[in-house]
């Protein structure tokens, strides 16, 4: 009886779908203590968004060392990591070097197998990084992206390129949830016949087809699957893992998992992580209603509903979902794979919220893929596009060579005092703001042992502070309630700040310097205290954290200068955050007094930007 192999991504897609601050060792090693010895081929658990989430989070550990974490408890099971063969497990296009180095890392921290891929399908940009992976001693299954204007015989000629670069196996991921029953049963009968290394299908279940797509693949010689615990559309609906055993019954087709030890491992899943998922619940009624419709990744229309909230613009997510395919049918046609995806989404925002018509605005980003920046697009690009662009880029039909730079001495210099290890130094070439941020906090760990002081903010505003001259102390041992009914008695009256002593621990909670009605006016505009806001200052803050930019492009003027008058609805400046530009508009009339933020820094939720004299 053929035995599928089950890849498992509850892991990865767990770090990937919790708010950082919601992860930590206490919900994840009870889940991980299940996943050893329940025969799964392997389990990705690393790569993609998952390495920017765990610096991000409460774990208090690098992500390397989180790998080494996983693998330490699960030692049994192969691990997997998904990567980009030139960006990694970022946007940007990195040097030779860092990629070698990169790869090394990951397989002495614990990765057995890479799952490879280029978000174009070019298979020249895989080979590089390919040859390290086997040449370290690693396994590396090649990917190439679903594209269902292809015929079989381009799956064919690709998986064999992959074969011949040194892969191991090859898997078809169809990220767009474009593919359709039938055809995985006729491309999966074809590649089963012209490749002689294993198969794998990994597919989203956006359009509710992916254990369908699943059944046909295995009957018609697909080798193994993904599966996870937590579903692309994360609703309540059962975990795929469970009709797709049910379809397997009474068929030549089986697989190795325990069933019971399965069902012990999602009940845990249901317990520890469950609770802290991102309830994006307004896909579902997108994609019930969009059945007919092209559909983004998963991770793609999270990203834009999310961020459309923060500014106020959530109604435009048809808008602009309708401009993103636009836009992909004049580029070209790539995979929406990051970070072409990014890319894409974040030029519909600028044709359709932040410029007066389209292609008004291009990022650079853009115009780097129209260059030829991340390799050669799938189609050549409208033609009226590139005329009317031509101006501002230069197309390049077969691609252009680019020197990517070298920038690994030059973070080992900057990170220097703070780390001189090589995994630190390649996740300060990746994330320098999140990784410095990360070790300068470890750092000041080393500290508490004489005293600590946390400091939090609850939902109405008011912080608290809490101080021990012992570092035995315990949180959990304090009595929240109490602490909760105090806060709210400060917010309620005129007490500006006490401090207590409570369980031995001494806190300090401070009344919200904001006025919360004044707040929920708008994302854009925060107002000060009272006294600074009768001298007619308002701070304008961050609305999320991103990168500030003070101009719509990088040739063009700055939306505000020091001493101009705005109006109410003016554009002020863009905060960009994962490749999607946010506006961000001034809610009063008024002169720019000051501009806090140079262009193109780094900015947190918050933080002030700019002054505005009323």
């Amino acid at each position: 009886m053929k035995k599928i192999k089950i890849n498992d991504t509850t892991i990865r897609d767990a770090f990937q779908n919790i708010d950082p601050y919601h992860i930590d060792t206490t919900s994840l090693d009870p889940l991980l203590r299940y996943y050893d010895n329940l025969n799964f081929d392997s389990m990705e658990v690393w790569g993609g968004a998952s390495f920017e989430k765990i610096l991000e989070s409460n774990l208090r550990t690098s992500p390397w060392d989180m790998l080494c974490h996983i693998k330490s408890k699960i030692p049994s099971t192969p691990l997997q990591a998904l990567m980009n063969a030139k960006s990694l497990v970022n946007f940007e296009i990195y040097s030779k070097n860092i990629i070698e180095k990169f790869i090394k890392q990951c397989i002495k921290n614990g990765v057995d197998i890479f799952r490879m891929y280029d978000p174009l399908n070019n298979l020249d940009n895989l080979n590089f990084a390919i040859l390290k992976v086997v040449e370290n001693g690693g396994k590396c299954q090649g990917t190439i992206i679903y594209d269902n204007s292809k015929n079989t015989d381009f799956y064919i000629e690709e998986a064999n390129k992959l074969a011949q670069f040194g892969c191991s196996s090859i898997c078809i991921k169809d990220i767009e949830s474009t593919l359709l029953p039938k055809k995985t049963a006729e491309l999966f009968k074809i590649l089963k016949q012209k490749i002689n290394i294993p198969l794998f299908l990994s597919a989203y279940n956006l359009r509710g087809l992916q254990v369908l797509n699943y059944y046909q693949a295995c009957t018609s010689g697909c080798d193994g699957i993904d599966l996870s615990f937590m579903p692309s559309s994360y609703t309540d609906f059962t975990p795929s893992y469970f009709p797709f055993f049910l379809g397997l019954k009474n068929t030549n087709i089986s697989h190795s998992l325990d069933y019971l030890k399965v069902l012990q491992l999602y009940e845990n899943t249901k317990k520890h992580i469950y609770p802290h998922l991102k309830k994006d619940l307004f896909s579902l009624n997108f994609i019930l209603s969009s059945t007919n419709k092209n559909l983004l990744p998963k991770w793609l229309l999270s990203s834009l509903n999310r961020q459309l909230h923060e500014i106020g613009e959530a109604d435009k997510l048809d808008l602009i979902i309708e401009e993103i395919f636009k836009i992909k049918n004049e580029v070209g046609s790539p995979s929406l794979a990051t970070p072409v995806g990014q890319i894409i989404a974040s030029q519909a925002i600028l044709n359709t919220i932040i410029s007066d018509y389209r292609w008004e605005i291009v990022s650079d980003e853009m115009k780097k893929l129209l260059q030829g920046y991340y390799g050669k697009l799938p189609q050549k690009p409208d033609r009226e596009l590139i005329d009317k662009l031509s101006d501002s880029i230069g197309y390049k039909e077969n691609g252009a060579s680019f020197e990517t730079e070298d920038i690994y001495e030059q973070c080992k210099n900057e990170l220097a005092g703070l780390s001189s290890r090589e995994e630190d130094i390649l996740s300060y070439c990746l994330f320098p703001e999140k990784t410095r941020k990360f070790l300068e906090q470890k750092k000041g760990k080393k500290d508490e042992a004489s005293g600590a002081s946390l400091v939090s903010t609850d939902t109405s505003g008011i912080t608290q502070k809490v101080e021990t001259g012992s570092s035995n102390y315990k949180l959990q041992d304090l009595d929240i309630k109490k602490i909760k009914e105090i806060s709210n008695l400060v917010e309620s009256s005129n007490i500006d700040e006490i401090k207590l002593e409570l369980d031995g621990i001494k806190i300090s909670i401070n009344k919200s310097r904001y006025k919360p009605e004044k707040y929920e006016q708008s994302k854009s505009i925060k107002l000060p205290d009272e006294e600074t806001y009768d001298k007619g200052i308002v701070e304008i803050k961050s609305p999320i954290v991103g990168t500030f930019y003070s101009a719509p492009a990088p040739d063009s003027p700055p939306f505000v200068n020091v001493g101009e008058k705005v109006n109410k609805g003016d554009t002020i400046c863009i905060i960009e955050a994962m490749k999607l530009m946010n506006k961000v508009t001034s809610e009063y009339d008024g002169e720019i007094k000051e501009i806090v933020v140079k262009n193109e820094e780094a900015v947190e939720f918050n933080q002030t930007i700019m002054l505005l004299k009323l």
